[in-house]
């Protein structure tokens, strides 16, 4: 006589794996949940009010030199041009001069050429390969070391000037150094592209 099939798995076996082993569920939470939330949006409110709404005048250093005139000429690219009018200040670090010891020297842009000089017309424009428009700047009065004494200017003498460009918001100087990233990364793909052929 057969007799009847046994179960594969023992009664208490099945009741053992029925059982939950990690407990109820967590029904509570943390009370702090809904301040932390509406601090963390009131923040980034706050860091995206602060980039639309807070301005910045950015620094743009551009090499610079005596002339014979005992001007100082500076290497203004085209798109400082309209940020630099005349009369505007900078401010000059001699190379002779070490910033570290002398300081900066305040200047004031007198004129600016009408018509741009090619690079290879000015030695001081090495490196570029845009047209450049010279700016000459004065110093109100002789410039002077630490301890008083008067500094010579001689013609040729290499100086930084920190030319400051045209105020804009922190948003719209994020956006510029994307989209100035993205065009450069496009040309050097573009350079790439015309090697292989």
């Amino acid at each position: 006589m057969d007799r009847p099939p046994s179960p594969l798995f023992r009664q208490v076996a099945i009741e053992a794996a029925a059982a939950t082993q990690t407990g109820a569920s967590l029904t509570t939470h943390w009370r702090g949940v809904a301040a932390f939330t509406a601090a963390a949006f009131v923040l980034l409110a706050a860091l995206i009010a602060f980039v639309a709404l807070v301005e910045y005048a950015p620094v743009r250093r551009v090499a610079a030199f005596v002339d014979p005139h005992g001007r100082i000429a500076v290497r203004l690219a085209p798109s400082a041009v309209a940020c630099v009018p005349p009369g505007a200040d900078v401010q000059l670090a001699f190379r002779a001069y070490p910033q570290e010891r002398f300081g900066l020297f305040a200047a004031k842009i007198e004129r600016i050429d009408a018509v741009p000089a090619l690079p290879d017309e000015v030695p001081e424009a090495a490196g570029t390969s845009e047209p450049m428009f010279a700016a000459f700047a004065s110093l109100p009065a002789p410039p002077r070391g630490p301890h008083g004494e008067i500094l010579a200017l001689e013609p040729g003498m290499r100086a930084d000037a920190l030319v400051p460009m045209q105020r804009r918001t922190v948003l719209a100087g994020i956006l510029d150094a994307v989209l100035r990233g993205r065009d450069d990364n496009v040309v050097a793909l573009r350079g790439a592209a015309e090697i292989r052929r």
